[in-house]
């Protein structure tokens, strides 16, 4: 038993410092740093892009306890629907997240939130999306705008937001 801790410590010593100190060679007349920044430049040029997308959408908001789109929030769905049908929008995806207010059970305001999210994705393909490009998420009562507790608040917490998706 001795020899064989020896011989397994012996051949451990020979394998740790057996192997040569060599540094590695670089080839230092080669440019990786080009072809490195136009990658991260084509990351973050999409990265601009998606979050101009995102700044530039309409917020949908909706009356307490509905899920139809307002009168009033019918221009909010044109101006998105031309945003997201725009040449620089066509190649994404959109995800209509769906959110409430804090009144109501959990499974109440997830449902509800999913019914906003679904007449917002409604509104947008009557007005020429393709409904393949989106999709549909409830966030129920989860996911405040504002964390208050007050008329304007509540009402700032009823509304379908997007996200663009690559």
């Amino acid at each position: 038993m001795g020899k064989l801790a020896l011989t397994s410590l012996a051949v451990a010593v020979l394998v740790l410092t057996g192997c040569s100190q060599k540094s590695p060679e670089v080839d230092m007349t080669k440019s990786t740093t080009d072809a490195k920044s136009s990658v991260d430049d084509g990351m973050s040029a999409l990265q601009k892009l998606i979050a101009s997308l995102e700044a530039n959408s309409k917020v949908i908001y909706f009356d307490f306890d509905k899920y139809n789109v307002r009168k009033d929030q019918q221009a909010n769905i044109d101006a998105n629907a031309a945003l997201f049908n725009s040449a620089e929008a066509k190649s994404f995806s959109i995800k209509v997240e769906g959110n409430c207010d804090e009144f109501g059970t959990d499974e109440y305001n997830y449902a509800l939130g999913l019914k906003r999210a679904k007449s917002v994705k409604d509104g947008l393909v009557a007005k020429g999306m393709n409904a393949d490009r989106l999709t549909v998420v409830s966030y129920g009562e989860s996911n405040p705008a504002v964390n208050e507790h007050n008329k304007d608040a509540w009402a700032k917490n009823r509304r379908a937001e997007f996200k663009v998706l690559p």
